[in-house]
């Protein structure tokens, strides 16, 4: 079997260093040693999210640290604010209704970036209002958010929680909690550590604790308090976790503070740049407005079918992208250089979009 080039939104390739911590033994989570793992580890999310206060993990997708924020820190009919600007962010909306919350949306053209004076504008015609969720990269349209701008300001007119998606941009963009004013990151393991999907992150200030005391919604498994007195009880998990996950982010984390996190940002923006840059020079458009380091989101039509592009990719060139969704299904194609990507796999990638443009002139 020919090995394919990985060029999705997530998951991301995964590192030889990666697949042999994975490859090791399975240890015992209650153990001494695999505790100072789990700490240790909880310790590195909090350098990647910029953050003093507490990162808990939970074994689960992304999504079920998203349904944990959720479920944690509200009641039935509580009133709250969710920035759609595509399909990852309607996903918080979705689960929010399922929990019975009263749920106001912003709704953002898909490609744009919500503004700050649309979500103070917003705020101002809403009462009671407790939470706010924002999205910072949206991964199906590559559009990011600035929250550097955003989050300040939405501190100056209300006391709400500030709940953010940071599962497709923890590790690639700036991202500081604390400094910023964000009360809850949500992210995930698939992403910008580069490691299987499995694990998610939950990060909390004493805000957002305080809000979970009084949250009266059902949890169980996702019981954030529950996680958060195992770590403080030196238990590690609540539950039985995804031991070889823990064991390869606790690796990941270690290299990423060694590397620093400005470094990286850097780097990733300077690979985004390449990349969309040959694309232009290619004649492609970019589909977002103010796109995110994450991933490019490249506007296939006129010039190619994206449907097709993304077959032909994969039956020909053995390289793997990931499709447009919804409204934009027939408009783009979503390409990533999140984490083990560089500008040689990004090449290859640019080289087999010439030819299938170069062979569809023939046609």
């Amino acid at each position: 079997m020919r090995k394919k080039l990985l060029l999705t939104a997530g998951p991301v390739p995964v590192s030889e260093e990666i697949q042999q911590i994975l490859n090791q033994p399975v240890t015992y989570h209650r153990s001494e040693n695999f505790i100072r793992n789990f700490e240790s580890t909880t310790q590195g999310l909090q350098y990647l999210f910029q953050t003093k206060n507490d990162a808990l993990i939970l074994t689960a997708s992304g999504s079920g640290g998203m349904e944990a924020a959720i479920s944690n820190l509200f009641s039935p009919g509580d009133q709250i604010l969710v920035v759609e600007n595509g399909k990852f962010s309607q996903r918080w909306s979705e689960m929010a209704l399922k929990f019975q919350l009263d749920v106001n949306k912003l709704e953002i053209p898909w490609g744009k970036s919500v503004t700050a004076a649309e979500v103070t504008k917003k705020i101002s015609s809403l009462k009671s209002i407790k939470g706010i969720f924002l999205t910072h990269c949206e991964t199906s349209t590559g559009a990011l958010t600035d929250l550097e701008t955003i989050v300040p300001a939405i501190r100056e007119q209300t006391k709400a929680l500030v709940i953010v998606d940071a599962i497709s941009s923890a590790g690639i963009l700036p991202l500081k909690m604390d400094d910023w004013g964000i009360d809850v990151i949500v992210s995930a393991s698939h992403k910008g550590l580069g490691l299987p999907p499995g694990l998610a992150f939950v990060a909390l200030n004493n805000r957002a604790w305080i809000c979970s005391e009084q949250a009266e919604l059902p949890r169980y498994y996702f019981d954030l308090i529950r996680a958060r007195q195992a770590l403080l009880m030196r238990k590690g998990s609540a539950f039985t976790p995804a031991i070889p996950l823990i064991l390869a982010a606790e690796f990941t984390l270690e290299k990423i503070k060694k590397q620093g996190l400005a470094n990286i940002w850097t780097k990733q923006k300077q690979l985004a740049d390449y990349f969309r840059q040959r694309l232009k020079d290619a004649g492609f458009e970019i589909f977002p407005d103010f796109p995110s380091d994450s991933l490019t989101v490249i506007k296939a039509e006129p010039l190619l079918n994206p449907i097709e592009l993304a077959s032909i990719l994969n039956k020909k060139f053995d390289i793997i992208v990931s499709r447009g969704q919804a409204s934009i299904a027939r408009e783009v194609i979503r390409v990533g250089h999140l984490v083990n990507i560089g500008e040689s796999h990004l090449n290859i990638f640019l080289e087999a979009l010439q030819k299938i443009l170069s062979d569809n002139s023939k046609k």
